[in-house]
């Protein structure tokens, strides 16, 4: 029998909608949506806190803000770039690493997936990657995988081939 490695998934709310939205999460088995925006608001219908936390409520998805895991206000407004802003991020998380055990505490509290979300589509232009990264040097044996509404953008996996339960 194969071992399964644990999971994080990722899944950014850029061009679609909630139902969009709570398709992909429900399509792949996403039972955990970690919400790693600093302030959960969004102009965007549907995806400030209350509506989205009903949304997945009502698909049967819980949801859990964990604001230690956002992006300060600060580095994003002053950024001149993405890559600025991803640095700050990387700066600041390895200053205050503690969300990084509340996502673990997570991770191995379900046998169904989890996903961090925040907005933007692709996960190397948001935070979301930076906390990724970080959490497989927590466990070198995490898988990643990137959600769209259309399927999977990108899908690393960090051990070897033949050990993955896919």
């Amino acid at each position: 029998m194969k071992k399964r490695y644990p999971r994080i998934y990722s899944l950014g709310y850029q061009g679609i909608t909630i139902d969009q939205y709570v398709e992909a999460l429900i399509s792949h088995n996403i039972e955990i949506v970690i919400d790693v925006r600093e302030t959960p608001w969004s102009y965007k219908a549907g995806f400030s806190r209350k509506p989205l936390n009903q949304a997945l409520m009502d698909a049967g998805i819980t949801y859990v803000h964990l604001r230690s895991a956002g992006n300060p206000k600060e580095n994003r407004r002053t950024a001149q770039s993405v890559t600025e802003c991803l640095s700050r991020y990387q700066e600041h998380l390895a200053n205050n690493p503690a969300c990084l055990n509340d996502i673990v505490d997570i991770i191995e509290s379900t046998k169904g997936g989890v996903c961090l979300t925040c907005y933007e589509y692709h996960p190397n232009e948001c935070h979301r990657s930076i906390i990724i990264d970080a959490l497989k040097q927590v466990n070198p044996k995490l898988k990643e995988i990137h959600l769209s509404y259309s399927g999977i953008i990108d899908q690393v996996i960090t051990a070897s081939v033949g050990s993955v339960d896919a």
